[in-house]
C-alpha cells in the first residue's frame, strides 16, 4: 500500500482544490442569486461557469437569460466567467483602485439579466432597469451607498459608450418613462 501513497497524495491534491473551488462557486451563485432574486421579484438562479467551462468559454455575452415559446423567462440567468469574478472578488473586498468600470459593468450585466428574470425581454428596457439597479447590485455586494451610487454612475457612462443601438431608448433618463422612480431626481 506504501508505494501508492505518493500516488495518490498527487491526486488528492487537485481534487481537493476543485471541491474547494465547487464550493466557493456555490457561495457566489447562491449570493447572486438573493440579489437577482429581489430585482425579478421571485426566486432565480444564477449560474457561473464551472473550472472546464471557463476554459471553453467562447460566448460574446456577459450574461443570458432564455424565455420560452410564450414570452416566459427561464427561472436563471447564466453569467460569464468575467462578470462572476469580478462580482465575487468585490464582494470579497478584493478590488482595487482602476477596477471600477470592470466592476461597475458586472453589477449592471447582474442587474440586467435580473430585469428579463423579472419578465423583460425588451433590451433595451432590461438595460435601463439594470442601469437603474447597478447601485442596489453594489449595495447588496457590500458597498456604502455613496460609493454604490459612483459605480452606477460609471456604470451608466460606460454604456453611454458600448451599448449597441437596440439596448438603447430615448426614454432612459431621469423622469423618462423607463425611469423606475419618477418622484426622484437622483440618476441612474
Amino acid at each position: 500500500m506504501r508505494p501508492y501513497a505518493p500516488l495518490l497524495l498527487v491526486l488528492a491534491i487537485p481534487l481537493l482544490a476543485i471541491v474547494a473551488y465547487q464550493q466557493n462557486q456555490r457561495r457566489t451563485e447562491h449570493r447572486l442569486a438573493g440579489i437577482a432574486s429581489e430585482i425579478a421579484g421571485r426566486h432565480v438562479d444564477v449560474h457561473c461557469p464551472g473550472l472546464l467551462a471557463r476554459l471553453a468559454d467562447v460566448s460574446s455575452h456577459a450574461g443570458t437569460v432564455f424565455f420560452d415559446e410564450r414570452g416566459e423567462p427561464a427561472d436563471f440567468t447564466d453569467l460569464d466567467e468575467e462578470t462572476c469574478s469580478e462580482l465575487e472578488r468585490f464582494a470579497e473586498g478584493k478590488t482595487g483602485v482602476g477596477e471600477d468600470v470592470r466592476v461597475a459593468r458586472a453589477m449592471h450585466v447582474l442587474a440586467h439579466e435580473s430585469s428579463h428574470l423579472a419578465g423583460i425581454r425588451d433590451e433595451a428596457e432590461a438595460d435601463c432597469y439594470g442601469l437603474q439597479r447597478t447601485a442596489f447590485v453594489a449595495e447588496s455586494l457590500g458597498a456604502d451607498s455613496s460609493s454604490a451610487e459612483r459605480l452606477a454612475r460609471i456604470a451608466l457612462a460606460e454604456r453611454a459608450v458600448t451599448a449597441p443601438t437596440d439596448y438603447r431608448s430615448s426614454e432612459c433618463h431621469d423622469g423618462g418613462a423607463l425611469d423606475l422612480d419618477p418622484a426622484s431626481s437622483v440618476w441612474p
